[in-house]
């Protein structure tokens, strides 16, 4: 409910060049044991292939056993094998020329395989003779580190919960678990697409071109075959053991719960058929217990708060939906009435479908996530105003607050978006659900992935919570894998936000998704009364809220919202409570008694709610405009608070613990005398290889000589690519992956085109460089910025500051967004993005928006600028 002003409205970047990129730069130090290895060929193929013949051995064995005590099938000639290479100087790709199909990338090179309609490993038993001789066409084997013992397989398949609890499984109790198979097979690319041969004619090369889309084509339809065939073998397997896939619809794996290289389900089978599956089943890299969700714990002492009597009132008729994913909630309560579409309502909770209600007791707990959206900073007491969009309620909590187990949350994601994407063109999605462990980092989970896949394949934007610690709860061993209480942390003398950097404060399934905006928490408020204070303070990350990084090193959670904060007491272990004070206002259900609003419960939960608000209000503004740029000018607006800029603050803690910072609506919407905004608009979509030019024209002005001002510059990138989720990091996981580079100290749009662009020979001036920004974040794989230990490129959206003198900038500021191959070599295969900057002078008595505004008009004006004419 917040006023905006249109006089300063953003305006939009043009694109001035595209082409394609100039190269990257190759290299790196050879491993130390790569080389050992490569100098000792007899020792190192020696002991692999005994490594190999002992598994060769023991899986022929194995098979006799299992006829013996009649076990179902297994997929024939393919036999489980786990290696780890070097991956700095072996692709996992390669590993199809040995005859082995990868299944998964783990980390440190661990890689889980299977032999390919070879039960004999005959050409990886080649490769290794040809090593040990000597001989050409071998010399990579010393790049293959390791064979693993089959024995150790749960350790790289299981999931650290299961993993801890293996040792005591049962063989006729039944097990729930989900499962993830690959599918790839041995074409896990596509061939390399034909680039025409000098003096090579049109028609020679047209030839070429379509054999090799009939042999894409062919892939494509193998790889479908494959995934209905390994479908086929695993339900096969999970029923002799008299096990059933819960998922299922009409027999068949849902389409939610499928990725372009592997599928996801959730059985039900006994311990014995369990471990059958996880030692011998060839075609499986991920089991999971499904786990419990985060405990939502309102304080039992309400507080007293007058029912207000402000009137809601309904939103446009084409006002943006937000779509609650959670408990339910009470569509009648007065403050949520008039912006419920409630012919949209909707439970998936199994035998409660025709209850949409929020039954979760003590206020309910979708009910005041709506009620966030609404209401992001305070709840009006008195007036009537009009609602900013349209809240569509998604059961799928209980009355616990969890999700039941016959649920699969991809095949579940996947069902809501088609249900309200497809009936009422819903683009953004409120999860403030996640698990109550942290997120995996070898790969990325079934449920992040089937929201990375639903985001690549509709414009939509899920807003998800980071996941909370558990308040209080008993002193116990400390593992990677436990969720300690923030109890516990302070028990064992750890202060807080220190100990929201351990590993079992990272961030909770589905929050590590690299598609969606994951929202963590800050204190609202610092409290001390008699011996009790709180945990944080005003600003300061929540005692409670979730951390980063994410996986592999992405910067999460992107942003932070005011989701309260907790006090303790000065017993040993301290009591923990969250009074009033430091709890934000909500909508509270009154399905059960009590207020109607009340400041009695904390959680991330809230916090996602209010970023939901400025997603919805900047879709009521640009509505014609993709989610991407909705994300992009929310991470944009997002600032650090006073707080961090002490020298005695370490940056890498604050970008784990608070990501990108604040955001702000106005500056989301809108800019101001001092700060202007541009955006790309539009469907904006690159290929791998390409690189776009953008160029922002800066007022003569501004730049003089005789001027020091200092200008903040911020650069937002955000963009979507097709997942794979057997895949490690995230230029395997993404089907392409971007970043993006700027011009550099007075550096020429000349000289920036012969850097970004292939066609631009770079003269030996611009080969030396220039200076370039400090960036805060920087791009390791070109230069570092002030923080080293995180890169602003890791992600799909990367947002990068700095603040330069005036006098530093040229005539132009250039800006290139560069596409590079991920998983998929399809040379058609692109990536929609949305590209923002702002700049904005420190001191806000120096106007800049009206005179970039102009230059703008004056680049549109010319006929031919500056960058077009060289």
């Amino acid at each position: 409910m917040v006023e905006r002003s249109d006089r300063f409205p953003h305006i939009q970047l043009s694109l001035a060049k595209e082409g394609i990129a100039a190269s990257l730069p190759k290299g790196g130090k050879p491993n130390a044991i790569t080389s050992a290895n490569a100098s000792n060929r007899q020792g190192h193929g020696s002991k692999l292939k005994s490594s190999l013949d002992s598994l060769i051995f023991q899986w022929q064995d194995t098979q006799k056993t299992r006829e013996e005590e009649e076990k179902p099938p297994l997929p024939e000639k393919a036999i489980p094998i786990i290696l780890q290479i070097d991956p700095t100087a072996f692709d996992a790709e390669d590993l199809r020329k040995y005859g082995i199909e990868v299944i998964a990338e783990l980390e440190n090179g661990y890689i889980i395989g299977a032999s390919a309609d070879d039960s004999e490993f005959s050409e990886l038993e080649k490769k290794l003779q040809k090593f040990i001789k000597a001989e050409r066409g071998a010399s990579k084997v010393a790049a293959i580190w390791d064979f693993i013992e089959g024995s150790k397989r749960p350790e790289y398949v299981l999931s650290p919960e299961l993993l801890n609890q293996w040792q005591q499984i049962t063989d006729e109790k039944i097990y729930t678990v989900d499962i993830g198979i690959a599918c790839l097979g041995m074409k896990s690319q596509l061939p390399n697409c034909p680039e025409i041969k000098p003096d090579e004619s049109e028609e020679k090369f047209t030839k070429r071109f379509r054999k090799w889309g009939k042999k894409r084509d062919l892939n494509y339809e193998q790889w479908d075959d494959i995934k209905w065939q390994r479908e086929n073998e695993f339900t096969k397997f999970v029923q002799a053991y008299r096990g059933e896939i819960l998922n299922t619809v009409d027999g068949a794996i849902p389409q939610s719960s499928q990725l372009p290289d592997s599928f996801s389900c959730r059985i039900q089978i006994s311990g014995k058929g369990l471990k059958d599956l996880v030692f011998n089943f060839p075609y499986i890299f991920d089991v999971n217990l499904p786990d419990e969700f985060t405990k939502f714990v309102p304080q039992e002492n309400l507080s007293d708060v007058d029912a207000p009597v402000f009137q809601l009132e309904q939103p446009e008729s084409n006002a943006p939906n937000v779509c609650v994913i959670d408990s339910g909630i009470q569509e009648n309560h007065s403050l949520l009435k008039a912006a419920i579409d409630s012919g949209n309502s909707k439970s998936w909770v199994p035998g409660e479908t025709d209850k949409t209600a929020d039954y979760v007791s003590n206020g309910g707990h979708g009910t005041r996530v709506a009620g966030a959206v609404l209401y992001p900073i305070t709840i009006p007491r008195i007036g009537n105003e009009k609602a900013v969009c349209w809240i569509q309620n998604a059961r799928v909590l209980d009355a616990k607050c969890q999700i039941p187990t016959q649920l699969f949350e991809p095949n579940l994601l996947g069902d809501i978006v088609e249900f309200y994407h497809s009936k009422t063109k819903t683009r953004i999605f409120n999860h403030s659900i996640t698990r109550s462990v942290p997120c995996g980092t070898q790969y990325m989970s079934a449920w992040a992935a089937g929201m990375d896949n639903l985001t690549w394949e509709k414009d939509i934007l899920f807003i998800v919570a980071a996941g909370n610690l558990p308040l209080s709860g008993e002193i116990s061993g400390e593992r990677e894998d436990t969720r300690l209480s923030v109890q516990e942390h302070l028990a064992a003398n750890r202060l807080c936000p220190d100990y929201l950097l351990e590993n079992s404060c990272r961030i909770a399934d589905p929050a590590q998704s690299f598609q969606a905006l994951t929202v963590g928490s800050i204190s609202l408020a610092s409290y001390r009364e008699l011996s009790s204070s709180s945990i944080s303070q005003k600003d300061k990350p929540s005692a409670f809220s979730c951390s980063g990084l994410g996986i592999w090193d992405t910067i999460k959670p992107e942003v932070v919202e005011y989701g309260g904060d907790l006090v303790k007491d000065e017993s040993i272990p301290p009591n923990i409570t969250s009074p009033k004070e430091v709890c934000p206002e909500l909508v509270r259900s009154t399905l059960n008694g009590g207020p109607a609003v009340a400041a009695d419960t904390v959680g991330t939960s809230f916090a996602t709610p209010k970023v939901s608000h400025i997603a919805a209000c900047l879709a009521a503004e640009l509505p014609d405009e993709s989610c991407l740029l909705h994300r992009a000018l929310i991470v944009q607006s997002a600032r650090w608070p006073e707080w961090t800029m002490a020298d005695n603050v370490n940056k890498l803690h604050v970008i784990r613990q608070i990501g990108y910072g604040i955001p702000n609506l106005d500056r989301a919407l809108g800019n101001s005398p001092n700060r202007i905004t541009l955006i790309t608009r539009g469907n904006n979509r690159i290929k791998a290889r390409q690189a776009h030019v953008y160029q922002v024209k800066l007022p003569d002005k501004l730049r003089s000589q005789g001027e020091e001002h200092e200008i903040l510059v911020e650069v937002t990138l955000s963009y979507k690519a097709q997942p794979r989720r057997t895949r490690r990091n995230r230029r395997k996981y993404l089907s392409t992956w971007l970043d993006w580079d700027c011009s550099k100290k007075r550096e020429n749009p000349e000289k920036f085109l012969a850097r970004i662009l292939k066609e631009y020979d770079a003269s030996e001036d611009v080969e030396k460089g220039e200076e370039g920004f400090k960036w805060t974040i920087g791009n390791r794989a070109k230069n570092y910025g002030k923080i080293e230990g995180v890169s602003r490129s890791a992600g799909t959206v990367q947002k990068d500051w700095t603040v330069v003198k005036s006098f530093q900038l040229r005539e132009a500021f250039c800006i290139a967004v560069v596409g590079h191959e991920g998983w998929n070599n399809d040379p058609d295969a692109e990536a929609p993005y949305s590209l923002v900057i702002s700049f904005e002078a420190i001191a806000s008595d120096i106007p800049i928006y009206a005179p970039f505004v102009e230059a703008q008009v004056e680049i549109e004006l010319e006929q031919q600028v500056e960058i077009n004419s060289i």
